[in-house]
């Protein structure tokens, strides 16, 4: 017994021990330190909280990130709203108090490892702009342009980061990454990504809102608007990507581009409960590419399931397939609009889809139902959302890949799935007691 009682007495004292060593910065008006880059962030531990206050005027710091938490004490960087808004980290003139062991420079407003791996790192709260080649960060040495794919958030070398609520605008690349062994685990959450992409040539379609290439990614409830350029709404060459739960809409190219990389052989990607529309002015019809672009296959199964996707034009093509071997499996999505649901390449089968009559699609393949008319309803706050009677109801299927549990929002987040008798078509579950918790009677 009295082993027991000393053994209790130890851990106790190692865990007040270990909380009592987790440090806080806090960086803003009337705080201890007043520059971001006054935090001594390559002295950060598990648990450190680094609290970045808002301001009228936006901070001009740039941020290496490569020391590391644990899964129970994440390091966490976090902005603290004011009626709102949140802290600007803003890439103009901004500069960096640390220095680079592996030269990326020009390349980032903040930046996920370098020589040494910034794993379980949370990153929240914030707007981070400006880090585009129409701007210049600035060091002892002068002034330096960034370069044309600069990202917001640059990951280089970490596993187990989330990005959770920030709004990433007039980047190059609002996210971009690197790939596996070195990137995986991504959580992108409830972030508001749009208009970036590649200031100097409007005409490039290489800088993307996302460019994601790590494994296991999962993005989830966030809102992704037009790029600035011609870049891809969504770029991906991950290994079992999760794209769920968001609302993808606009851009001049392709709203998802899932991709090729060497490395990963056989890559799947999971794709669900997500509405993509069609920007209203394209560069490039198709609105769902799969399998790669690079001279390689992604080699793997699209498993694309529960979405609503709008066309806008009368020569839209909803899935373009790169590649023979590559597979797609469609399931209880509701495609409306004109032009060609799929090019002929690889393989695709489905069950349960509604299409409208308009969108050509395989006579020899049994895909769902097509009709003049899904049912939405109109003038209500979420678009794209099925009326009573409509043919969207209870015509699903609930034999699916991964659980579908989440709705999205147009704005980014999202609100629970009840479904009352069987899966309806579509990104959106008609369930009348959830809509008036939500929403009242309309």
């Amino acid at each position: 017994m009295k082993r027991i009682f000393l053994f209790l007495i130890l851990a106790l004292t190692f865990w007040a021990g270990r909380d009592a060593c987790a440090r806080i910065y806090e960086v803003g008006p009337g705080k201890a330190l007043e520059r971001i880059g006054s935090v001594p962030f390559d002295r950060l531990e598990p648990g450190d909280l680094v609290k970045i206050y808002y301001r009228e005027k936006p901070y001009q710091d740039r941020i290496i990130l490569r020391r590391s938490g644990t899964e129970e004490e994440p390091i966490i960087i976090k902005g603290i709203p004011s009626n709102g808004r949140l802290p600007i980290i803003d890439g103009k003139f901004a500069g960096a108090a640390q220095r680079e062991n592996w030269n990326h420079r020009g390349r980032w407003l903040i930046k996920i490892g370098d020589d040494l791996p910034g794993d379980y790192v949370r990153i929240e709260n914030l707007v981070l702009r400006n880090a585009n080649n129409a701007n210049f960060t600035v060091d002892s040495k002068g002034k330096h342009e960034y370069t044309a794919n600069s990202g917001g958030v640059f990951l280089v070398k970490g596993k187990h980061v989330t990005i959770f609520n920030c709004r990433i605008y007039a980047c190059g690349n609002g996210i971009i990454s690197a790939y596996a062994p070195d990137v995986t685990h991504l959580t992108v959450r409830k972030c508001l990504i749009y208009g970036n992409g590649d200031f100097q040539n409007r005409k490039s379609d290489q800088e993307h809102n996302v460019y994601l290439q790590g494994t296991h990614t999962i993005v989830e409830f966030c809102r992704f608007g037009p790029p600035i350029a011609c870049g891809q709404t969504f770029k991906d060459r991950g290994l079992n990507t999760i794209i769920r739960y968001n609302w993808i809409e606009g851009g001049f190219n392709r709203q998802l581009d899932l991709v090729d990389h060497k490395e990963y052989k056989q890559a799947h990607a999971f794709v669900y409960g997500n509405v993509l529309v069609q920007g209203q002015i394209s560069h490039n019809y198709n609105m769902i590419h799969w399998g790669g672009d690079a001279g390689y296959s992604r080699s793997g199964t699209l498993y694309f399931f529960n979405n609503t996707v709008i066309g806008k034009h009368p020569v839209t093509r909803y899935i373009d397939v790169q590649y023979s071997d590559c597979k797609v499996d469609l399931r209880n999505n509701a495609f409306i609009g004109q032009g060609k649901l799929w090019n002929y390449r690889g393989a695709l089968k489905g069950l349960h889809n509604w299409l409208s009559k308009d969108i050509q699609s395989p006579q020899e393949k049994y895909l769902g139902i097509s009709g003049d008319n899904p049912g939405f309803m109109i003038g209500f706050k979420i678009p794209y959302f099925p009326y009573l009677g409509s043919a969207l109801i209870n015509n699903g299927i609930s034999h699916l890949p991964l659980p579908v549990e989440y709705m999205p929002l147009p704005r980014g987040g999202g609100w629970k799935r009840s479904v009352v008798q069987a899966m309806d078509i579509g990104a959106y579950e008609f369930n009348p007691v959830i809509l008036k918790k939500h929403f009242g009677s309309k």
